[in-house]
């Protein structure tokens, strides 16, 4: 049952993702995962994708390699349009923005991180598999070759110049 869900999750997360015309690079707007991560409100789910950026440049990478502001026109149910703030994610700032989360307790939420992640760290790190009986220095070592290895595999967004 718990394998569905997260294939299932998996599909919905994967129909979201975003190309960029004429380079082999995926993304997804950070507002299309705010739901999935169990997010009501964006000023929650912005607090997680600070701490994410945080985290990346903490690990070394470029935060502009993988997250990328930019602003999207929604029109309201007036027919009115205003403009909302939004974040290109790669492959890993979106794995990043669902490991910092916040914890909440309710079953359908963790169960939706534990699908986003699972999607998400498919071609990277998965911390929560790691050996008990390895000692720090080789996690220290093994978690940032993981990183390295799904910093590489989700590509770069283009420079800002480019949007």
């Amino acid at each position: 049952m718990a394998n569905e869900v997260i294939q299932r999750m998996q599909h919905h997360l994967d129909t979201m993702a975003q190309g960029i015309p004429g380079e082999n690079i995926e993304f997804w707007y950070a507002r299309d995962l705010q739901e999935p991560l169990g997010y009501a409100r964006w000023e929650n789910f912005l607090t997680a994708i600070r701490r994410a950026m945080e985290a990346c440049e903490s690990t070394g990478y470029s935060v502009d390699d993988h997250f990328r502001g930019v602003t999207k026109m929604s029109t309201l149910g007036s027919g009115a349009e205003r403009q909302s703030d939004d974040f290109m994610l790669t492959r890993y700032a979106g794995y990043l923005v669902a490991m910092n989360g916040e914890a909440k307790i309710t079953d359908e939420h963790v169960q939706n991180n534990l699908s986003v992640r699972s999607m998400l760290g498919q071609r990277g790190i998965q911390p929560e598999h790691l050996l008990a009986e390895e000692d720090i220095k080789k996690l220290e070592r093994r978690v940032r070759s993981d990183e390295q290895k799904l910093e590489k595999c989700s590509g770069k967004l283009p420079g800002k110049e480019n949007n």
